[in-house]
Formats: C-alpha cells, structure tokens, sequence
C-alpha cells in the first residue's frame, strides 16, 4: 500500500521532500533548502556552523527522514530541490537530472569559502542520472517539464496501488517551440506525454504552485521575447543576465541575436560549460577571454574588442562585476542597457534582483526586468488538471495550498 509524507514544502517555496513508502520500497522525491528558514536566521554577518545546526533550525531536512529508503529522486538543480547531498546520512542512490552538469558545479560548491561547501556529496554517495520517458528499476518515470533550470524533470511513479504524479517547478509555456524543446530535452513535456497517453492514470497529484494568489500581471515567454526585442532594437549593446542555468531562455537570447545579426558574447565559464553541451543556433557565438581560463570550442575575443552590434550573457551577479571592469577600462563610449530577467522569486534562491538593479543604476545603465516565472500560471491550472485528470491533487511550494484547494474544485 502507498502511503505519502509530505514532510516539508506544503506550506512554503522551496525545500520539498516527498517521502512515498509502498511495501518494501521508499523513495524520496526532492529534499531541498528552505530558504525561507535560512533567511530567519542567517545573513552575511551570521554563517551556518554545520548541518546539524541547518537540520535543527528546519533549514535542512532531518535524519530521521532517510530511514530505510531506497533512492532520492531530484526534479532539478535549483537548490530549494537538490537541497545538500551532505546531508544524506547513508549509503543510497541518488539520481539526477545531468551528472555533468552536477559535476560541474560541485567543484565550484567546493571551492566555496560560504556555507555552499556543505552542498557537495559525501563518499558513500552513488549518482545515477534520469533518463527521460524511461521507467527505471524504481518504477519511476522521468517526463521533460520546462523550467529555468536545465533539465528540469516531473516524476511519474507505478506504485501497488496508485499511480503518483510529482511535477517538481515547471510553466506550460516554454521559451522554446515544440521541435526545439524535444531535440533539447529528448523528449516530450509533461502534458503532451500524459494527453498522448491516455492509459496513465494519475491517482495523486503533488502539483507545485508558486504563483497560486500572486497578484502580479502573467507574462509569458513569447511576450517577453517580443517586449525584449523591441529593446533590442533601440538599444546597443545589450546585457542579459539570466541564471546560470537557464538554458531554454539562453537559447532563445541566441536565436533573437543570430535573428537581428549580433554578437553574442559569454563571460561566465559555468554557462560556457553549459551552452557547450547543447544544439545551439546559428549565432555569431564568443566568449570574452579574460573571463574564461580554460580550454573551449568557441572562439575568444577580448573585452577591448566588444562591438556594439552585440549581445553580452552574463549571471546576475556577474553582472556587476563586468560592468565595473567595463568602466575601469573605458571599452564601450555609450553606456550598455542591461535586462534583467526574473525567473525565480527572490525567497527561493537567493538572487537578490534589488541590489543588481541598485548597481546598474549606480553604474549609469538604463535597465528593464522581464519577470517571466519558471513556473506555470494559476489561469493554466485548468488545462493542467483537464489533461491530467488526477482523482486527488496534493499542493506543495506553494504559500496558498488552500486557495490551490477551492480552485482545483472548481474545475
């Protein structure tokens, strides 16, 4: 018989962990950090002191709830999912959503003098990585969602006796179109595999909702791409900043560039590695060389020869950082406009929108922020239920599961 814990997320952003016991087998779906708690009690003059410390102020899942599973199933790398492989407490499988992206930025995490260094697993630790539209050993599906983390992931399970869907964060809407979304995750998305599978019958729902009782104007990507062209157009060069791992939203700043004929320019060695490893566009594709050390396919240029006629991706916080050098060494004679995109809420990860957008100002440049969430709409709650057809829905990485309740039944 399946029986679902749902021990934390149900009434916060971030730090879902799922536990589902069924007979002999238990499996943990997400296991993330709690930001919201982290915040209470942590700040740049106060650091964490170790995991015992996270787990007892709810920061960190406890110990106790690993007891005797099996395998932990993470939807994506956003923290307030992957959460602390330290903190695991045994020997069990861990499966990801990419080894290699997770390779790379562990080494990162390592290096950290901040409290990230307790992020990276421990020796006992085993990684496998989901494959999608495969039902592995567990019994677990892994079906493509997008996200503004790549690969993102829902989690379908074949339990005894009921089917669980786990959507982890996902939009209905991408930034890609159909034929790009399945070359770059091989496979279909989440509604589009269960419509076309009409067998799949969803017995429990464990349905994210971060924008249930948001009061904030919907944006999808297409629009926002249309609002970011007509900048485009006016302006030049151009800073975007996006997270370091959305991919989807850097592949669609490459397709605008290589449609308006710009440079586009990479200054961040994570999201190098990342664009590395995916189809890309026909772009005009460099990276600025004094901020890239290591060995790459793609041509250098230096930041003394940046043309106007470009486009710079940056990280949000390396954004300032590339601007202050931008000053210190008088490139560019008109100033860059910057578009600072929001693609988590802020009590999520901590990506502190605020402070970059005091220093674009602070540093003479014009900025707009295109708020286009990673997460899906509460006006598309509809299709998503009316595709599903679940016969009971469990609302997590919400604040309103309530409201998520009385609009659920309304359908």
């Amino acid at each position: 018989m399946v029986r679902i814990k749902i021990l934390s997320g149900y009434n916060s952003i971030g730090g879902n962990f799922i536990r589902i016991e069924d007979d002999d087998r238990t499996l943990i779906f997400d296991q993330g950090i709690r930001f919201d708690a982290m915040a209470r009690y942590y700040s740049w003059l106060i650091s964490p002191i170790g995991l015992a410390e996270l787990r007892e102020l709810g920061v960190l899942p406890k110990a106790e709830w690993y007891r005797d599973a099996d395998a932990v199933y993470i939807t994506h790398m956003h923290l307030d999912h992957l959460g602390a492989l330290s903190n695991i407490p045994s020997e069990i499988s861990v499966h990801l959503p990419s080894l290699t992206s997770y390779m790379d930025i562990e080494e990162k995490w390592k290096n950290s003098p901040t409290w990230l260094s307790l992020i990276p697993r421990r020796y006992y630790i085993e990684l496998k990585e989901l494959k999608p539209l495969k039902t592995d050993e567990n019994e677990v599906t892994a079906i493509p969602v997008s996200h503004s983390a790549h690969p993102s992931y829902a989690l379908l399970y074949y339990g005894s006796d009921q089917t669980i869907l786990y959507t982890g964060d996902f939009r209905v809407e991408s930034f890609l179109n159909k034929e790009e979304f399945e070359k770059l995750r091989e496979g279909e998305d989440l509604l589009t595999y269960i419509g076309e599978n009409p067998d799949i019958k969803v017995d429990t729902l464990i349905i994210e909702g971060t924008n249930i009782g948001a009061d904030r104007t919907p944006l999808l990507p297409r629009d926002a791409l249309e609002i970011i062209k007509r900048i485009v157009f006016t302006y030049r060069p151009i800073i975007a900043t996006l997270h370091m791992l959305d991919l989807e939203y850097a592949y669609a700043l490459l397709k605008l560039a290589e449609e308006l004929g710009l440079e586009c320019l990479l200054i961040s060695p994570w999201m190098v590695k990342m664009i590395e490893k995916i189809p890309k566009p026909e772009t005009e594709l460099k990276v600025i060389e004094e901020y890239i050390d290591f060995p790459t396919l793609l041509e250098k240029t230096s930041i003394e020869d940046i043309e106007k006629e470009s486009i710079i991706l940056t990280p949000h916080r390396g954004a300032v950082d590339f601007l202050r050098d931008l000053k210190r060494r008088g490139v560019i004679e008109e100033n860059p406009v910057a578009i600072l995109s929001e693609p988590e809420l802020e009590r999520e990860e901590p990506m502190e929108y605020d402070i970059v957008a005091n220093w674009f100002s602070r540093l003479g440049v014009q900025h707009y922020r295109i708020r286009v969430s990673g997460h899906y709409y509460p006006y598309q709650l509809k299709e998503i239920i009316q595709t599903i057809k679940p016969k009971k829905i469990e609302p997590i990485h919400t604040l309103k599961p309530e409201l998520m309740y009385i609009i659920s039944k309304t359908i």
